[in-house]
């Protein structure tokens, strides 16, 4: 085999015994290549290969290149598939890249044959490629990687292996190949670096530019991991997603206590969780949200995906399309009950609330529970009893004189966000709350000695909404 394969292979660990592995083959000498060194090493660990082969229909030719690699298939007694999409309708459809479209494409046919891994034929002059294309337009570490060895479930068993060496290896053995005449074009960016800015380096500047930029790459990647163990840890530590409403939560002492540069990728890193791509995030998208955290007060930024982020008093919140979250209304009046009565309703989004009259005059221990609190209820006019979000002039008793806070009040006190303010429900006789539902209750409507019934009031389901994250 060829060295750089068989070191490929071994050093990442790409290829287990009983694995399913498929190859995309273009027909290209870089996929010729592939195919035949893993048909070779099933030799040595016993695995799975099948082929799958793009008909991309953007070249008249291209219908040759898909027989090809079917006889190539047939002679090594290979599992072959192939299929036939439009690359440069799709392309038009998604507005992508052609590159991007195919890709795409490839990928999608590929994963629908249920592979353990995908093999693909990148080797050492793609990565090169890769590397200078990615500092020209702009990149941090992760570009300068280039393209990884492993990748989820993509493998590259040629990475370590430059195209000289490739088509060295194809002469020897008198094997053919495919040649996509668009390669040789310079209307491509990449293709430009290919037949430009790439030989003119190794010319004039190193005769080893290309083996020297791909060892840098494999520093970096090795770089790359160690930084991102200490990323998975800030985000175990500073970052938690609020289920319920989708929501993503980062301490702002995150900003203070990580090392700068660790604290761009942990934002990165939550911002991966709600975009689609992450090249679309820019440099000045994660400077203007660390420049929040220094901002007075609670303030908002847009970035790309329809994401709001929100700088509140200890967090930045990041939420995706919060537009299309139209808050719906409630309302619900409670009924009067005698005692040993009971009632319950679902709101709309699954939580259950059940209200039970009880006695009182044994003075049962009161139970502390974040989310079943008792009241008096002789205390209560039941004409007036709704469960509903705040309005204006709402109030909170807050201490046995009857001082009374505005509920607009207690919720800046408490920190509470603003965005969430309108969202958690209030038990309210009038304008007067009984409970800010996972927060605080009022002192009126406490127990006490001459006490005789308790409205008792539970909340499952749904509760870490209201609560204070």
């Amino acid at each position: 085999m060829l060295k750089g394969v068989l070191k490929a292979i071994k050093d990442n660990n790409m290829i287990k015994r009983g694995d399913k592995i498929v190859a995309g083959i273009s027909g290209g000498a870089d996929s010729v290549a592939m195919l035949l060194q893993l048909a070779e090493y099933r030799e040595q660990t016993d695995y799975t290969l099948q082929v799958f082969h793009l008909n991309h229909m953007i070249r008249e030719d291209a219908s040759h290149d898909e027989e090809f690699v079917r006889e190539l298939c047939s002679r090594l007694n290979i599992p072959f598939y192939s299929e036939q999409i439009d690359v440069t309708a799709l392309s038009a459809r998604l507005h992508l890249s052609l590159e991007e479209a195919g890709r795409k494409a490839r990928y999608e046919a590929m994963r629908d044959l249920g592979p353990d891994k995908i093999a693909v034929g990148h080797h050492k002059d793609d990565l090169a490629e890769t590397v200078i294309l990615n500092m020209c337009r702009g990149t941090g570490l992760h570009g300068m990687v280039g393209i990884a060895p492993v990748q989820d479930d993509i493998i590259r068993p040629l990475i370590y292996t430059s195209r000289s060496e490739i088509e060295e290896y194809l002469a020897d053995i008198g094997q053919d190949y495919c040649t996509d005449s668009t390669n040789a074009q310079t209307d491509y960016t990449r293709n430009k670096i290919r037949h430009d800015i790439l030989p003119l380096l190794t010319k004039s500047v190193n005769d080893k530019a290309t083996e020297h930029i791909t060892h840098m790459a494999e520093d970096m990647l090795k770089l790359e991991q160690y930084i991102m163990a200490r990323v998975d840890e800030a985000y175990v530590k500073y970052v938690q997603l609020n289920a319920s409403d989708g929501t993503i939560h980062l301490k702002l002492r995150a900003m203070n206590e990580l090392d700068k540069y660790i604290a761009n990728e942990l934002i990165l890193r939550v911002l991966e969780k709600l975009t689609p791509r992450r090249k679309d995030i820019t440099r000045s998208h994660v400077e203007g949200i660390i420049g929040l955290h220094s901002l007075p007060g609670e303030k908002t930024m847009d970035i790309p995906y329809g994401i709001k982020v929100i700088k509140t008093y200890d967090e930045l919140i990041l939420i995706k399309n919060p537009e299309d979250s139209e808050i719906k209304p409630l309302n619900i009046k409670i009924p009067a009950l005698t005692e040993g009565e009971g009632w319950s309703t679902v709101l709309d989004d699954g939580t259950d609330v059940t209200i039970r009259v009880k006695s009182y005059r044994n003075k049962p221990e009161i139970p502390n529970k974040a989310y079943t609190k008792w009241f008096d209820y002789d205390k209560i006019d039941c004409s007036e009893l709704y469960l509903r979000y705040r309005a204006s002039g709402d109030y909170l008793t807050i201490n046995s004189r009857g001082d009374k806070k505005s509920i607009q009040d207690y919720m800046v006190d408490e920190k509470i966000e603003r965005y969430r303010r309108d969202t958690i429900p209030l038990l309210a006789q009038g304008d007067h709350v009984l409970w800010v539902i996972g927060h605080r209750i009022s002192e009126h409507y406490k127990l006490n000695e001459e006490s005789k019934k308790i409205l008792e009031v539970d909340i499952t389901q749904g509760e870490k909404k209201w609560q204070n994250m």
